[in-house]
């Protein structure tokens, strides 16, 4: 499940198309800092795997999906600022913020996964 149940997640997390925001290799850095993870500064779709695989073996995946969607959530209320400001940006942004949560409902729907079914 591991290898090729995260294809699809890593694709979600690192594609702007897919997930709405482009998290870059410095906040993926702060996210596995603050859960005491160990990844090394790298390009993006390392760091990804490194994290999934990190977070799995010491079973903290959901810490992990729960502070990738609290960085989620603050890009949406930055998207909503924008739409304030431009709303003539409406059908891009609100792209965005659609996928953007999309990304969250699939992070939370990982966290609640039992891993060993």
């Amino acid at each position: 499940m591991h290898n090729g149940g995260f294809s699809m997640l890593e694709k979600q997390l690192l594609a702007l198309h897919y997930s709405g925001s482009y998290i870059t290799n410095f906040e993926f850095k702060e996210i596995a800092d603050s859960l005491g993870l160990e990844v090394d500064l790298a390009d993006r779709e390392k760091m990804v795997k490194n994290l999934l695989k990190t977070s799995g073996e010491q079973n903290r995946q959901k810490e992990l999906f729960d502070a990738v969607c609290e960085l989620l959530q603050k890009r949406i209320k930055e998207y909503q600022q924008l739409l304030e400001l431009y709303p003539d940006a409406k059908d891009i942004v609100g792209g965005y913020i659609q996928k953007t949560r999309s990304t969250i409902m699939l992070l939370q729907q990982r966290s609640r996964m039992n891993p060993y079914e």
